[in-house]
């Protein structure tokens, strides 16, 4: 047994020691990166003509459309007095009694003054062709700068300057009868409103002073003048009375005054 162990061990001894081949390990090649797209080049920007600028059109002064004369101071006055009569007049004994200090509830005289209010106003020209009571007795008409009548919102706005006359009057005596512009919110917002009436119909009394044929209204529905008419034939019922009203003043002479600035 110890004869063959040293044989094995000489021939262990006297292999060469084995050498182990090492292969070499494939390089992992590498891609070349994948280009980026190139962006497409931007396309010139368009350049804009210059707008050409329209040349303003010059405005063109209203004035009043052939074929028609402007009413007369008379008849002016006429129709003032008479609208008013008829609109407000009703107004005055209560308020007279109203400062005199009597006691007694005015709400059905109110309603009624309304009632006339709406009728003059409104009823009268939607029915008698743009024309108040004033209108037919003074026998004059509003005209347009195209030669027609106009709606008849400006009759309405035109009779409710009174309104804001009486309105604001009224408040600026409280106001100077208390010496406050008051105390309470309700109050001072009341007393605001009555000074904010007075400022249309002062503008539309200095435009009326500097312009002599066109006030506030009158501009801002585009140019209204008060012309002369003739009487009407178409005339029938009450109309027909309210044109003998005007015969009447015509006899008299108080609607061929010649036209005076006011």
């Amino acid at each position: 047994m110890g004869l063959l162990e040293k044989a094995s061990n000489i021939e262990a001894e006297e292999k060469p020691p084995e050498t182990k081949v090492v292969k070499p390990k494939k390089e992992a090649v590498k891609e070349p990166p994948a280009e980026k797209p190139k962006k497409a080049a931007k396309k010139p920007k368009k350049v804009k003509p210059p707008k050409e600028k329209k040349p303003k059109t010059p405005r063109v002064k209203k004035e009043l459309p052939d074929g028609f004369e402007l009413a007369t101071k008379s008849q002016k006055f006429i129709r003032r007095i008479f609208d008013f009569t008829v609109n407000y007049g009703w107004s005055v004994p209560l308020i007279a009694l109203s400062a005199w200090g009597a006691f007694f509830n005015p709400t059905i005289f109110v309603l009624l003054g309304l009632g006339l209010i709406v009728f003059n106003l409104w009823f009268m020209p939607n029915y008698a062709g743009n024309r108040t009571v004033g209108n037919w007795i003074s026998r004059t008409q509003y005209i347009n700068s195209r030669g027609e009548s106009p709606f008849s919102i400006y009759i309405a706005v035109k009779g409710m300057t009174t309104i804001f006359v009486l309105y604001g009057v009224f408040v600026l005596f409280v106001v100077m009868a208390e010496g406050s512009f008051g105390e309470s919110t309700g109050a001072q917002i009341f007393n605001a409103l009555g000074f904010l009436c007075l400022i249309p119909p002062l503008v539309d009394y200095i435009m009326y002073r500097i312009r002599g044929d066109l006030g506030l209204w009158d501009t801002l529905f585009g140019g209204v003048w008060l012309v002369r008419t003739t009487k009407s034939k178409e005339a029938k019922g009450w109309l027909k009375r309210l044109e003998s009203v005007s015969d009447w003043t015509e006899s008299k002479g108080f609607l061929n005054e010649q036209e005076t600035s006011e």
